[in-house]
């Protein structure tokens, strides 16, 4: 039965070998230049304290091979509803499962046998992928510094994706038994559990961090108007939410959503989400140069930040814990894969 599945399956499995060979060669060709850009002008610019412009031009490299990455969560959902879907459901639309479970061998053995090829080829080509890609991009991420934004797209999740979507492809076609409805319940409960584990299941792996601070404005090297609200966090570590509240407990705009200084109309000066600055900014904010603020201005908003007695809760996850997460949601769609599995098997017997 293996051999019989692996002579149906072989035109798709060489159609992804094409592909893959394909991108193989497209990131053999650009990896090594990304490499070379990496450690002759990053590292360089890195020492000289000046990668402003460097950094812009490196990360703007090979758009089209970028942006494809970004998307590379959509093989999985490709290998649902083309490999996974149609195990099952294409037997029914087309009447050939009256032929296919009638011959010597059980239906229990003729399903085990497509999803085995199946679902080994799914974790193969997965696999290949997400290693070529994972080390075409490894220069780019080590200038981004944020893994977790990567989490699903690089090293051995995309593998636990694939295999989950084939055997819930397969899953859906012994219920469905239609090949179309099968690929639309397949593409939307993959999008469901991914949603799922994005913002429920996966922040929570392991417990978060807490940080409670007083709120300090630093300056940073020039970013519009030279201010930079940081938090003290490792560039790499996720943050899952943070908060900021006055004295009196009133919850202020998280960073990002609209917290900055502008310039009013009598002159003074207002934190935007807090109020007006007591005391007076010299200069105005559109005196910044490529440090920042004069160390004037700097320390006036500083000082008008201190007034409203502002404190920061944060929780994050560090990065030192990507690669255990990336352990345990890999677990967990293998473990979801081998219910899919058993509940196929169950259904097909049983039905």
């Amino acid at each position: 039965m293996i051999w019989f599945a692996w002579r149906q399956f072989r035109v798709q499995a060489l159609i992804a070998l094409t592909l893959l060979i394909a991108l193989a060669i497209a990131f053999l060709v650009t990896g090594p230049n990304l490499v070379h850009t990496y450690n002759t002008t990053i590292v360089g610019c890195n020492a000289r304290g000046n990668c402003n412009g460097s950094i812009g031009s490196f990360l703007s490299a090979y758009p089209f091979l970028q942006n494809l990455l970004t998307e590379s969560w959509l093989l999985a959902v490709l290998i649902g509803i083309f490999w996974g879907a149609p195990v099952v459901a294409r037997e029914f639309d087309t009447g050939t499962y009256r032929l296919a479970w009638t011959q010597s061998a059980s239906r229990t053995q003729w399903l085990t046998a497509k999803i085995v090829v199946g679902g080994l080829a799914s974790v193969v080509t997965a696999g290949l992928f997400t290693l070529m890609a994972t080390w075409w991009s490894s220069p780019l991420d080590r200038v981004r510094d944020q893994p977790f934004s990567l989490f699903d797209t690089r090293d051995i999740v995309p593998i636990g994706y694939a295999l989950f979507a084939f055997t819930l492809g397969v899953a859906v076609g012994a219920v469905v038994r239609r090949t179309i409805p099968t690929m639309a319940v397949t593409i939307a409960g993959f999008a469901a559990v991914r949603g799922l584990f994005n913002f429920y299941i996966r922040p929570h792996f392991a417990a978060a961090m807490h940080t409670v601070t007083k709120f300090q404005l630093p300056i940073g090297n020039g970013n519009g108007n030279g201010i930079s609200l940081r938090l003290g966090l490792n560039p790499g570590d996720w943050t899952l939410s943070d908060k900021i509240e006055n004295a009196a407990g009133k919850v202020f705009p998280q960073l990002g959503s609209g917290f900055g200084f502008q310039t009013n109309a009598n002159g003074s000066t207002s934190f935007v989400g807090a109020g007006v600055c007591p005391n007076k900014i010299p200069y105005g904010l559109g005196h910044s140069g490529n440090s920042g603020p004069p160390k004037a201005v700097q320390e006036a908003l500083s000082k008008c930040v201190s007034s409203f007695h502002l404190t920061n809760y944060l929780s994050y996850q560090p990065a030192s814990r990507y690669w255990s997460f990336q352990w345990y949601e890999l677990a967990s769609y293998a473990v979801l894969s081998l219910i899919l599995v058993t509940f196929s098997v169950w259904w097909i017997r049983r039905r």
